[in-house]
This record gives C-alpha cells, structure tokens and sequence, in this order.
C-alpha cells in the first residue's frame, strides 16, 4: 500500500484506483509457459450513482445501442493453381494446387527429392481433387501418379481439364519457366 505522499510524489491526486491483470501464456498443448502481473494505476475519481435518476445531465452515461452489423473482415480470396509436375528419370507425375505460383511450389518439392522436378503444366483453378479421383486407378502413392498408359501425362491432362471446362495455360512446358 502506497501512502498519500508517495502517490503525490508519482503525480497521483485524489484516490488512486488500482487494476491487476494477470496473463498467463500457454504452449500449444496448452501446458502454462509463465504469467505476468501487470498493476495499472489511475488519479480519475470513481462517481457512484444509486440510481439513474441521480445523474447529472452533463455526466449522462451514453444509452447503449448495438453497433451496426459489418461483415467480418475475410482475407482476399486465394487464386488456386493446378499444376503437373514431372520426375525426370521418372514415369512419374504430381498432380497438386498451390496459391502460390508453380515454380515457387517446385521449389519447395524439389527440397525432398532427388531427382529433378520440372514443371509440365498450369491452369487456373483448383482442379486436383477432380483429376485425382478421375486417375485413382494410376495414382501410385499419395499425389503422385503413372499416367503413362493412357498416354503422354500432359496431354492426358490437358484433354480432361478441356472437358472439364478448364482455361488451359499449357506454357510452362519449358524447364526455365
């Protein structure tokens, strides 16, 4: 407890109130991780009204009235990409979606492999859960499949997408791309 002359010396005048906080942080397990204690102080006198009535009008409390509905603040919508990926030395393809651009996501797939990646083709669109199911027959583990009997995989590809009514983009066919 401070004493009328140590809150004068702190600039407080008048009765001091005095609010605790204590936040505590949690890991994502939710075990604690440490708390902190923070003591806030304050020199504005408290007023207490028995009844409304007794209010002043120049100290009126505000009637309370809900704030107009906004729509919640949504990120911006995110611009799929299907894509096809090859192995070289490899039958094999991905067949995959990213919002970020396709030679960005080959990047990151390139870090697990030892074989080298290389685009094959892009659309707009998230088309990978259609084409997945429409080749789970060929699909040889998780994304990545054996198109090879029906084909060359990007034509294969690239005719299904047509009828499903995709925009193809088939210019990433180029390695440097």
């Amino acid at each position: 407890m401070a004493t009328d002359a140590e809150l004068a010396a702190l600039g407080y005048k008048g009765p001091v109130v005095v609010t605790q906080i204590v936040r505590t942080t949690f890991r994502a397990d939710g075990t604690p991780i440490g708390k902190t204690l923070t003591i806030q102080g304050g020199s504005t006198p408290l007023t207490w009204h028995q009844k409304p009535e007794d209010v002043p009008d120049d100290e009126a409390l505000p009637t309370y009235r809900p704030a107009e509905a906004q729509a919640p603040k949504m990120p911006a919508p995110r611009s799929w990409r299907t894509y096809l990926v090859g192995m070289e030395g490899s039958v094999l393809t991905k067949i995959g979606h990213t919002t970020d651009t396709v030679k960005s996501r080959v990047a990151q797939l390139q870090t697990g492999q030892p074989a080298n990646l290389r685009p094959l083709l892009e659309v707009d669109g998230d088309y990978e859960g259609t084409l997945h199911d429409r080749f789970v027959d060929y699909r040889v583990r998780g994304e990545w499949f054996d198109l090879t009997p029906l084909g060359d995989p990007v034509t294969v590809v690239v005719e299904t997408l047509k009828e499903l009514g995709a925009d193809i983009r088939p210019d990433l066919q180029d390695a440097d791309n």
